[in-house]
């Protein structure tokens, strides 16, 4: 195992690492990464992105393949169960890939094969290390997905992706009625920090007039108190953010949801925004946006102007 500093993969290096099991157990040699001299069987491993997340023409071939012929970024896993990632022709550890430097700072689309690779990496391989077992796991966003990575301090420290206006929701005939924050994770390392604000603040600015942007459901109650931080932070901002239900319909703003939430005492300690004083940054969202961390009612816009009733929903996918 190379101990040299990991550089973002080019596109081409990306596809030159895509494998799978049975092929890397009869072209490589067996031995372990040097901090873990055993003997790699296919038990130990696994595939941590599938080929089709980059490449969508393995598609087909990898829905007929069986476990040890499907193809994509592997991970090897060892007996402390350290994790380490086959890159580049080298297995490389998961803090490596994820200390990969970039010039770049705060919230950037990303824009090659590599860094969508690091998206992956972090939902894939960091979350589900970090995370309590009871989490519901992030699944592999397709590449039609706008992503966006965080570099803090010029390494990934967390993602999100979006739904497009007209996204098709599940594959079903239903449809996203406006651009969505989907899924979000920022690494523990860099919460805190008011990277979630500085998100929210970027997507809402970069809306066409008259657009919105919405939250997929259900909305967590974490992602709530960011949200109220971010429309006294933000006022001019404040309409731009909306609720979605279910089927991916506008059910209301975020201002009258976070109404209702506060009438009802669910959102007590988030204490209201002095514009005189610096504002503290709210915790970071960590789990996908359909954790849930309480359940809570969510009220629709229609329901608030005609007959105040209130329905059940439950915490956002971005947590």
């Amino acid at each position: 195992m190379s101990s040299d500093t990991l550089t973002l993969p080019t596109d081409v290096e990306v596809h030159e690492s895509i494998t799978n099991i049975a092929i890397w157990l009869e072209t490589h040699s067996h031995a372990g990464p040097q901090q873990t001299p055993e003997e790699i069987t296919s038990e130990d491993l696994a595939v941590a992105v599938p080929g089709e997340c980059l490449f969508p023409e393995l598609c087909t071939e990898n829905e007929e393949a069986s476990h040890e012929e499907e193809k994509g970024i592997l991970v090897y896993t060892d007996s402390n169960e350290d994790k380490y990632i086959w890159l580049k022709g080298d297995w490389h550890p998961l803090e490596r890939v994820l200390s990969i430097n970039s010039p770049n700072s705060g919230w950037v689309r990303t824009s090659c094969l590599g860094e969508r690779l690091l998206v992956l990496v972090l939902t894939q391989l960091d979350y589900a290390a970090r995370e309590a077992e009871a989490e519901v796991p992030y699944g592999c966003c397709p590449l039609t997905d706008p992503t966006y990575l965080l570099w803090h301090l010029h390494r990934p420290a967390g993602m999100c992706s979006l739904k497009r206006k007209g996204t098709s929701i599940w594959g079903g005939e239903d449809v996203y009625a406006c651009d969505t924050l989907d899924t979000m994770y920022v690494r523990p390392c860099a919460r805190r920090q008011g990277h979630s604000l500085a998100l929210l603040r970027t997507l809402a600015s970069e809306l066409p007039p008259g657009d919105h942007l919405g939250l997929s459901h259900p909305v967590s109650l974490s992602m709530c108190k960011v949200l109220l931080k971010f429309i006294q932070v933000y006022p001019e901002l404040r309409d731009t953010l909306w609720t979605l239900d279910e089927d991916g319909e506008v059910s209301g703003t975020v201002t009258l949801m976070l109404g209702s939430l506060m009438m009802r005492g669910a959102l007590h300690g988030a204490g209201t925004h002095n514009a005189s004083q610096p504002h503290q940054p709210m915790e970071e969202a960590q789990q996908p946006m359909e954790q849930t961390d309480q359940p809570m009612e969510q009220t629709s816009l229609q329901q608030k102007q005609d007959s105040q009733q209130q329905q059940e929903s439950e915490p956002c996918d971005t947590s």
